[in-house]
C-alpha cells in the first residue's frame, strides 16, 4: 500500500512538471491519441482540425521557421478566431444553426487554454491612454497609429478590434 502512494505521488508529480515541460505540439498530440483511445469525437474532431490548418501553414508557399509554441499559439487562434465568426452566423440562424453552435462553444472552449491571457477592457483603456499620452495622438485621424502602436506591443494579448473601439472613444470619433 505505501509503495502504491508512493508512486501514485510521484506520478502526480511527474505530470504537473510535463505539463510545464510539454511544449504545445507535445500537448495537442497527447491529447489526440487520449482522445483516440477514448473515442471522444468532439475531441478528435478539433484537435484534427488543428492539426490540418497547421500543416497547412507548414506546406504554405513561403513558409519558412520552426513549429515551436508561437507558431502553434498563431494556428490556434486564427482557428479560434474562426470560429468565433461561424458562432455569430449560427446564431443569427436560431434554431437551425443550433447544433452547430454547442459544436463550436465547445471548440472555443477548449482551445481556449492554449492562447495567451487576454487583456480586459480596463486594461486596454488604460494601454489606450498611455498610447496617447506618449504619441500626443489628438483627434480621430490619430486611431491608426494608437492601434498599431498597441496591437504591435501587444499583439497576443489585446483583441484589435476592441483597441480600435476603445482609441475612437477616446480621441472622439
Amino acid at each position: 500500500m505505501i509503495i502504491y502512494k508512493r508512486n501514485l505521488v510521484w506520478f502526480i508529480s511527474y505530470l504537473a512538471v510535463m505539463e510545464f515541460i510539454m511544449n504545445i505540439e507535445e500537448e495537442l498530440t497527447t491529447r489526440l491519441k487520449q482522445a483516440m483511445r477514448t473515442k471522444n469525437t468532439s475531441e478528435l474532431d478539433v484537435l484534427r482540425m488543428v492539426k490540418t490548418a497547421a500543416q497547412a501553414k507548414k506546406t504554405a508557399p513561403g513558409f519558412s521557421g520552426e513549429t515551436d509554441d508561437a507558431f502553434w499559439r498563431d494556428v490556434i487562434a486564427r482557428y479560434v478566431k474562426q470560429q468565433q465568426k461561424a458562432l455569430v452566423a449560427f446564431r443569427e440562424a436560431g434554431d437551425q444553426g443550433q447544433e452547430n453552435v454547442a459544436k463550436l462553444e465547445f471548440e472555443i472552449a477548449y482551445l481556449t487554454p492554449f492562447l495567451p491571457q487576454q487583456m480586459d477592457e480596463q486594461e486596454v483603456r488604460e494601454r489606450v491612454r498611455q498610447v496617447i499620452a506618449e504619441t500626443g495622438a489628438a483627434g480621430p485621424k490619430m486611431i491608426g497609429k494608437v492601434i498599431g502602436t498597441i496591437v504591435k506591443a501587444h499583439r497576443d494579448e489585446v483583441d484589435p478590434l476592441m483597441v480600435k473601439r476603445i482609441a475612437a472613444e477616446e480621441l472622439g470619433n
